[in-house]
């Protein structure tokens, strides 16, 4: 959640919105989003995505031990974490 505020100057800048409004749109996203223990996500989650990620990026085994246990989509923009999941036959990815 921190990365949400880490930009939040950068936003009030370009975007032209009050501080209070910014805030405002935070608030609507947040109210909108599930979070997760990732204590509650199985061992065999995350040893899948452990598997998958080792050799790419490690720090997204929990993404993707949440993508597993969810039977859900990978939403990325990370080309090197996609490419590689994709080589190893993982292609369950959400895309715009």
């Amino acid at each position: 959640m921190v990365e949400l505020f880490k930009h939040k100057e950068k936003l009030l800048k370009y975007s032209a919105l009050l501080e209070e409004e910014l805030l405002e749109v935070y608030y609507n996203i947040l109210k909108r989003m599930n979070f997760f223990n990732e204590q509650t996500i199985s061992d065999e989650s995350v040893r899948q995505a452990h598997e998958l990620c080792k050799d790419i990026d490690e720090k997204d085994t929990p993404f993707m031990a949440l993508t597993i246990e969810l039977n859900g989509l990978l939403w990325t923009k990370d080309d090197t974490l996609k490419d590689g999941l994709k080589k190893k036959g993982f292609d369950k990815f959400f895309e715009i």
